[in-house]
């Protein structure tokens, strides 16, 4: 019997519950609401203490683009020789000067490569010397040849010589010039080997001189990409400097603004990150843009405010042409929640109308996106 009891209650409060869904769904809860196709009628409000115009009015069109904050000069540091890293005297962070040492190279094979060149001069010199000195004896033998040439012709029309005589004079006479046109010559190659064994002396020097690399500004280390062992390949960076004092904002502006901009144009940037806004000058404009995002690059220069290092975010500010706004004192704008209201008179007296803002139009003033159609009259401050 007991379970029979609780089955006719439990079939009694689901037809209950279904009783009290249908009432629900036809609205017998619900109370106080306006009926469709009526407005609800307008609370009346009291006179304000103060009143103002919604003004139409136009007001400048600002356009933002963002972008990063880059140094002007930023330079990769790498060897023009290939060698092992001997030294790495800088790390990232340290303040550099130029012509500070940076990097010790392996200098064992440049040394011998000078060292070679060198003893190349120095024989090269010393066959010169040779060459000179055998110039000279075949120059002596030349000039006493031609004095004995010049004998035998002159014993010969006198009769006192032969004919035979004279010829061995002249034949003596050309072997000796030929003999100081070969030392010539000799001198003449070593000199030649001279001048190329300075050459290779010069270039061996500069070689040596590859095995330690400076940097070429002042600035700030901001990478190291090797460590004491490695090889140092030409071309390949190993430290990135750059000047923390000449900066840029590089911003992405989209094509249908660019043509807004131009070189030597003064535009406020933004720095969040610093919590400033600074004056920049529009330096260069990239005339090619990015394809994925059709935007070009626009370099504006500035000097950088305490607390600004490359890589922080920006944005440039630029002027748009105008647009037409409904702008409020701000202090007629009372904000309830997520709601913002304003007192406004109509024909019945003054009224509580939502609205929605926008930007802050400065002076006190306040956008109006709807709401308000402009002209019309509303509170400041507390009724009366």
């Amino acid at each position: 019997m007991t379970a029979v009891r609780r089955r006719i209650l439990e079939a009694a409060a689901f037809a209950a519950f279904l009783l009290a869904a249908v009432l629900w769904a036809a609205g017998a809860f619900r109370t106080g609401l306006v009926e469709p196709g009526k407005a609800a009628p307008a609370e009346t409000l009291p006179a304000p203490g103060a009143t103002a115009v919604a003004e139409r009015v136009r007001v400048p069109l600002e356009e933002e683009a963002v972008g990063t904050v880059r140094s002007r000069t930023r330079v990769a540091v790498a060897a023009q020789v290939m060698a092992r890293i001997l030294e790495v005297r800088a790390d990232v962070g340290a303040a550099v000067a130029k012509g500070d040492l940076l990097l010790v190279l392996d200098d064992r094979e440049a040394l011998s490569r000078l060292a070679r060149a060198r003893e190349a001069v120095a024989a090269s010199e010393a066959a010169r010397t040779r060459a000179e000195q055998s110039r000279a004896s075949a120059g002596a033998r030349r000039d006493q040849a031609r004095s004995a040439f010049e004998r035998a012709r002159t014993l010969l029309e006198k009769g006192a010589a032969t004919a035979e005589e004279k010829e061995a004079a002249e034949s003596e006479s050309l072997q000796a010039e030929a003999a100081v046109a070969e030392a010539a010559a000799s001198v003449a190659l070593a000199e030649a080997q001279i001048q190329q064994a300075r050459e290779f002396v010069e270039e061996a020097s500069i070689a040596l001189g590859y095995s330690r690399v400076s940097s070429p500004i002042d600035g700030v280390v901001v990478e190291r990409r090797a460590e004491p062992g490695d090889l140092a390949v030409p071309g390949v960076p190993v430290l990135v400097v750059l000047d923390p004092r000449a900066l840029r904002l590089e911003a992405e502006v989209r094509e249908g603004l660019v043509g807004l901009l131009a070189p030597g144009v003064r535009l406020p940037v933004v720095l969040p990150g610093a919590g400033r806004t600074v004056e920049g000058t529009v330096a260069e404009i990239v005339p090619a843009a990015d394809p994925a995002t059709r935007a070009f690059e626009v370099r504006v220069r500035f000097e950088p405010p305490p607390g600004v290092y490359p890589g922080m975010f920006g944005r440039l500010r630029f002027p748009a042409g105008e647009r037409e706004v409904v702008r409020v004192p701000a202090a007629a704008v009372v904000r309830v929640g997520q709601l913002r209201t304003v007192a406004a008179k109509g024909e019945g007296g003054w009224v509580r109308r939502l609205v929605a803002t926008g930007a802050d139009l400065g002076g006190g003033m306040v956008e109006v996106l709807s709401g308000l159609e402009g002209g019309e009259a509303v509170g400041l401050g507390p009724a009366r």
